[in-house]
C-alpha cells in the first residue's frame, strides 16, 4: 500500500508532456474559451448597483474597464454583453495559442514554456509588435486585475495546460490554418459558427491570382511591379492571411513594400498573425513591412479618420484609416459573401451606405421590392465598392482583384456595378472558377459553397478616362477539381494563353461571353413580356402559388391526402412524422400544430370530410406531373403569418384558374439558373400552377385572360398582337387569345428556336431582356404551329391516354410488380448502356425499357423521370405501395414524354425555316 502511494504521488508530481494533434489541441482550448465566455457573460450585463458583495462590485467594475478599453463607443446595440464575452475570451485564449506556437520550441521542458508564455502576455509592448490588441488587452489585466480574478485563473490553467502540450517541428511549421479556424469554430459554437459568410480561400486559388495580377501589371504597366519600393497592398478581409503568403510567397525579389491585412474575428486574425510569424521563421527576415489589422474594414472610422484612440477598437481603426489612406497600389481579396445577412448596416456604416449607391440603378427605374436591387447588400459588393473607393483616391496606377460570386459576371443585379467598373477602370480580366452548383451541375468546386466562385481583376491608368470595352475571360468552371487545380497551377504563359477577349455587351454590361446569335433577326422577335412598356406578347404575368409547406398539403393521390390530412388531424405531430420524416423538406412542427387546429376547427368528421373534397384539386405541380393540392385558402392565409412564412396564395392566380376558359404555361425568367446548358424552360399548366414549376426562382405564369380590378376576367394579349393575329386568322379575339398562348408555347418548346438562339435565352434574370419569340404572319403555318403547342400542352392533361409508341407489354410489366413493392427513388435510377429504367424496393428491382434521350430530358431544371415522377410517385412521398396500377400509370408517362419528343421534332421543321429568315413575320414597331 505504501509503495503504490509513493508511486502514484511520483506520477503526480512530475508530469510529463502529452503529445496530441491539431484537432484535439484546438479542441481542448475551444472548450476553454466557451467556458470563460460563459463566466464573462454571466457578470458583464450586471448593473454596478445590483452588485451582492464587494468582491463582485470590483468584478463588474474590471469588466467595464475592459469593456471601454475594448470598445471605440459603447452602442449597446451594437456592443452586447454577447459579443464583449465573445470577443474577449477569443483574444485572451488565441493570444495564449500563439504564443505556445510561435513562442515555444518542440524541446522546450514544461516549465520553460509556462515561462515563456507567461513572459510574453506580462512583458511590455514593443513597437510593431504582432497581436498588439490581443496584448494591450492582456496588460490591462495585468496592471488592474489580481491572480484572484476569474478570467487570471482561466489563463493560469490554461497556460499550464498549454505548457504540457508537445508539439512536433511539423505542426508548428507547415499548420492548416483554414482547418485550425474551422475546428475551433465548430467546438466553440457548433450551431452559429459565425456565419459571416466567409470561405476560406483555396491556397491554389490565391497562388493563382496573384500570378495573374503579375501579368496584368506586367502588361498594362510595363516596366512595373506589385512589389515595387513604396508600393502599399491591403488585403480589407483577409481571415487566416491566405492572399498574405501567396503574395509574399510570389515576390521575385525582397521588395521594400507596405502589406497589411484588416480582419474582424479574433481567430483567423491570431491565425494570419501566426501565419506570418512562419513564413518569417521558414524565409527569415524581409525588406517589407506586414501589418494586420484587427477591426471592420466597412466602418465609417476607415474613412473619416474618426475614433477613440484610448480603445483597442478605435487604435486598431485608426490605423487601418491610415493604411488605407496611403497611396493604393493593389487591393486584393475574398471577401465574405452572402446572401441573407445584413451586417454593416447601422449609422456607423453611413459611409459605406452612401456608396452603394452608385452601384443602384438610376432613381427613374427603382421600383418597391425590386429584386435586382437586394443583393447590392450583400457584404461582398460593400468590400467592391469599399475598394473602389480606395484605389479611385489614389493618385497613382492601381489594382482590384477580387473573388465575387459567378452571378457577379453577368446577373442582373451587378449590372450596374459592373457599368461603374467599366467607367472608372481601364482594363478588366474574369476569370470563372466554380460553376453554381445550384443549377444542377455536377459540383466539383474548390470552394465547399452551392454558389458558383469568379476572379476578377480590374486596373486603373491614372489620367485615363476611357472606358472598358472589352472583358479577358476564361473560364475553369466545368472542369473536374483535379483538372482545375493543375490548370490553376500552370505556368502564367499558359495560363494568359486561355484567355479570349470579347467586347462588353453595352445593355447587359455582362463580364462574361455568350454564344453568337443573329441578333438583328432576334429584334424583329416579340418579347413575351417587358417591363419597361415597350411592345410584348402578354400584358402581366405572375407567380405561381407558393405552398409552405408543400408537403402537407399536396400528394400525387387525392384518396390519400384526404387521408393523411384526416390522421394528422386527429394524431398531429407524431402522425405527420411518420408520413414526411423521409422526404426532403419536412414541414417544421409549428405548421404541423396549425394544419391540425385548423383541421380540428371543422368540428365533426363529417364537416371535415366535406371541406376535403370541395379543397382537393388537380394542380400543376411540376413539369409533366399533375398532383392534387388542399386549396383550403382559410388555413393558407394563415400559414401566410406563420413565423418562416412563405406561403403565398396568389389570388389573382387563384381566380383566373377557377375560370375553365383559362389555359397557360410557366416559365423560368433565368434559365441559366436553371441548368448548366440550355433545355425547355417552359411547362404548361391546366390546372392551379406552383411556383416551383422550375427549379430555381419563380415560375411565371403567362395566360391568355387575367383578373381585372372590376372582379371579371380581361384579355392578358397586348393590343398591338392581338389585333394582328386576330386579323390574320379571322376569329375572335377570345379563340386568338388562347391561340396565341398555344403558339408562344409551342415555339419555346422548339429546340432548334433554343439552338439557334442560346445566346439570347441562355440568361440570368434580365427584367428588359425576357425572351422574345417569332410570331409569323401566314395563317396556315400560324395555325398549324398553334396546334402542335395545344397537342404538347395536351400530354399534360390529367386525362391523356397516350398511344403505347415504346411498346411496351403493359400486362406483362404490370404483373410483374411484387406484393409489398415500396418504389424507392435512388441517386441513380438508370442503366444508360442498355436503356433501361430501374425500379427498385431496396431488394427486388424491375427492369423497364427507357429510351436514353428520355433518361435525359430535362424540363425548366427537372429531370423529368428521376425528379419528378419517381421521386414523387416514391414510397416516402406517398406512403403507398408500387402496385400494377402505378405501373400503368409510369408506362403511360413514359410514352407521353415520347410523344412529346416526337412532337418536338416535328415543331422543329416548322420553326427551322422561320429562323432563317425565309416566313413573314408580323411586325413589332418597337
Amino acid at each position: 500500500m505504501h509503495d503504490l502511494k509513493f508511486i502514484c504521488a511520483s506520477f503526480f508530481k512530475n508530469p510529463s508532456p502529452q503529445q496530441v494533434n491539431e484537432a484535439k489541441l484546438v479542441e481542448l482550448v475551444a472548450v476553454r474559451t466557451r467556458m470563460l465566455a460563459d463566466d464573462i457573460l454571466e457578470l458583464v450585463n450586471i448593473p454596478l448597483e445590483e452588485a451582492m458583495n464587494e468582491n463582485e462590485r470590483e468584478v463588474i467594475v474590471l469588466l467595464q474597464g475592459m469593456r471601454e478599453l475594448v470598445y471605440n463607443h459603447n452602442d449597446s446595440n451594437l456592443r452586447t454583453g454577447e459579443v464583449f464575452a465573445d470577443f474577449t475570451a477569443q483574444v485572451i485564449m488565441f493570444c495564449l495559442l500563439y504564443a505556445h506556437r510561435v513562442l515555444c520550441a518542440s524541446e522546450d521542458s514544461p516549465a520553460e514554456k509556462e515561462r515563456k508564455i507567461n513572459a510574453y502576455i506580462k512583458e511590455d509592448l514593443s513597437e510593431g509588435e504582432a497581436l498588439t490588441p490581443f496584448r494591450n488587452l492582456m496588460l490591462y489585466l495585468r496592471d488592474h486585475a489580481d491572480k484572484s480574478f476569474f478570467i487570471n485563473q482561466r489563463i493560469d490553467e490554461c497556460i499550464k495546460f498549454l505548457s504540457f502540450i508537445k508539439m512536433t517541428d511539423q505542426q508548428l511549421l507547415n499548420p492548416d490554418y483554414h482547418q485550425l479556424f474551422e475546428l475551433f469554430l465548430s467546438k466553440y459554437d457548433a450551431k452559429s459558427r459565425f456565419d459571416f459568410g466567409a470561405y476560406y480561400t483555396p491556397k491554389v486559388l490565391a497562388d493563382f491570382v496573384v500570378k495573374l495580377v503579375n501579368y496584368v501589371v506586367a502588361e498594362n504597366f510595363p516596366g512595373k511591379s506589385i512589389y515595387d519600393d513604396g508600393n502599399t497592398i491591403v488585403d480589407p478581409c483577409c481571415g487566416t492571411g491566405s492572399f498574405m503568403e501567396a503574395l509574399i510567397s510570389h515576390d521575385p525579389g525582397n521588395g521594400s513594400y507596405n502589406l497589411c491585412g484588416i480582419e474582424i474575428l479574433p481567430a483567423p486574425y491570431m491565425l494570419a498573425n501566426y501565419r506570418m510569424a512562419v513564413l518569417e521563421k521558414q524565409n527569415g527576415k524581409k525588406n517589407n513591412k506586414i501589418k494586420i489589422l484587427l477591426a471592420n474594414t466597412l466602418s465609417n472610422s476607415v474613412f473619416n479618420g474618426e475614433a477613440n484612440e484610448d480603445s483597442i477598437e478605435g487604435r486598431e481603426l485608426l490605423q487601418a484609416n491610415k493604411i488605407s489612406a496611403l497611396p493604393l497600389k493593389l487591393v486584393i481579396g475574398n471577401p465574405p459573401c452572402s446572401d441573407t445577412l445584413r451586417e454593416n448596416i447601422s449609422d456607423d456604416f453611413s459611409i459605406i451606405n452612401g456608396l452603394m449607391e452608385d452601384f443602384r440603378p438610376p432613381e427613374a427605374m427603382r421600383r418597391g421590392r425590386q429584386n435586382i436591387q437586394k443583393q447590392i447588400n450583400n457584404p461582398f459588393m460593400q468590400f467592391l465598392r469599399w475598394s473602389c473607393k480606395k484605389l479611385l483616391d489614389s493618385q497613382n496606377h492601381s489594382v482590384l482583384a477580387l473573388i465575387v460570386p459567378l452571378s457577379f459576371l453577368e446577373a442582373e443585379s451587378y449590372k450596374y456595378a459592373r457599368k461603374y467598373l467599366c467607367e472608372h477602370f481601364s482594363d478588366v480580366w474574369a476569370v470563372a472558377v466554380d460553376a453554381d452548383a445550384r443549377t444542377g451541375v455536377r459540383s466539383d468546386s474548390l470552394f465547399h459553397t452551392l454558389q458558383g466562385r469568379a476572379v476578377i481583376v480590374l486596373t486603373r491608368k491614372y489620367g485615363d478616362d476611357a472606358p472598358i470595352r472589352v472583358v479577358h475571360y476564361c473560364d475553369y468552371s466545368h472542369s473536374m477539381r483535379g483538372n482545375k487545380e493543375r490548370l490553376l497551377s500552370d505556368d502564367i504563359s499558359n495560363i494568359a494563353s486561355r484567355f479570349e477577349e470579347y467586347g462588353i455587351d453595352t445593355d447587359t454590361v455582362a463580364f462574361s461571353p455568350v454564344k453568337p446569335f443573329d441578333t438583328e433577326m432576334y429584334k424583329k422577335f416579340w418579347p413575351v413580356s417587358n417591363e419597361n412598356g415597350q411592345n410584348a406578347i402578354f400584358l402581366n404575368h405572375c407567380s405561381g402559388i407558393k405552398l409552405a409547406p408543400t408537403a402537407i398539403f399536396t400528394h400525387v393521390k387525392a384518396p390519400m391526402l384526404k387521408r393523411r390530412s384526416r390522421e394528422i388531424a386527429l394524431n398531429g405531430a407524431s402522425e405527420a412524422s411518420v408520413w414526411f420524416s423521409k422526404q426532403d423538406r419536412p414541414p417544421k412542427e409549428e405548421k404541423i400544430v396549425a394544419f391540425q387546429n385548423a383541421l380540428n376547427g371543422c368540428g365533426d368528421k363529417r364537416v371535415m370530410d366535406q371541406m376535403l373534397t370541395e379543397n382537393i384539386h388537380s394542380y400543376s405541380f411540376r413539369p409533366f406531373l399533375t398532383s392534387n393540392v388542399l386549396l383550403w385558402k382559410e388555413v393558407l392565409l394563415k400559414y401566410s403569418r406563420i413565423g418562416g412564412g412563405g406561403t403565398r396564395l396568389r389570388p389573382e392566380i387563384i381566380k383566373a384558374y377557377s375560370d375553365q376558359n383559362t389555359v397557360g404555361f410557366a416559365m423560368a425568367h433565368a434559365p441559366k439558373d436553371l441548368n448548366p446548358t440550355l433545355s425547355q424552360f417552359v411547362s404548361f399548366c391546366w390546372y392551379y400552377p406552383d411556383n416551383d414549376m422550375c427549379t430555381r426562382g419563380n415560375s411565371h405564369i403567362y395566360m391568355n385572360q387575367y383578373p381585372n380590378r372590376q372582379g371579371g376576367m380581361s384579355t392578358n394579349i397586348a393590343p398591338e398582337i392581338l389585333s394582328a393575329v386576330v386579323s390574320m386568322i379571322g376569329m375572335s379575339e377570345e379563340t386568338a387569345a388562347k391561340k396565341i398562348v398555344f403558339y408562344v408555347y409551342a415555339v419555346m418548346c422548339s429546340q432548334v428556336y433554343l439552338d439557334d438562339f442560346e445566346g439570347a435565352l441562355f440568361t440570368v434574370n434580365q427584367s428588359d431582356k425576357r425572351a422574345r419569340v417569332p410570331v409569323v404572319s401566314d395563317k396556315e403555318l400560324f395555325l398549324n404551329i398553334s396546334e402542335i403547342g395545344k397537342s404538347i400542352a395536351d400530354l399534360e392533361k390529367v386525362d391523356f391516354s397516350p398511344e403505347n409508341i415504346l411498346g411496351f407489354d403493359y400486362d406483362f410489366l404490370m404483373q410483374s410488380v411484387p406484393a409489398g413493392f415500396q418504389i424507392k427513388n435512388v441517386p441513380h435510377p438508370f442503366d444508360a448502356e442498355n436503356e433501361l429504367l430501374l425500379l427498385t424496393d431496396g431488394n427486388r428491382t424491375i427492369k423497364v425499357y427507357c429510351p436514353l434521350s428520355l433518361q435525359r430530358l430535362n424540363i425548366s431544371g427537372y429531370d423529368v423521370i428521376k425528379a419528378v415522377w419517381l421521386k414523387f410517385n416514391s414510397y416516402d412521398f406517398t406512403h403507398c405501395e408500387f402496385t400494377g396500377d402505378d405501373m400503368r400509370r409510369l408506362l403511360d408517362f413514359l410514352n407521353t414524354i415520347a410523344i412529346h419528343e416526337k412532337y418536338v421534332e416535328k415543331l422543329d421543321e416548322m420553326i427551322a425555316p422561320i429562323l432563317n429568315g425565309v416566313v413573314p413575320l408580323v411586325v413589332n414597331e418597337d
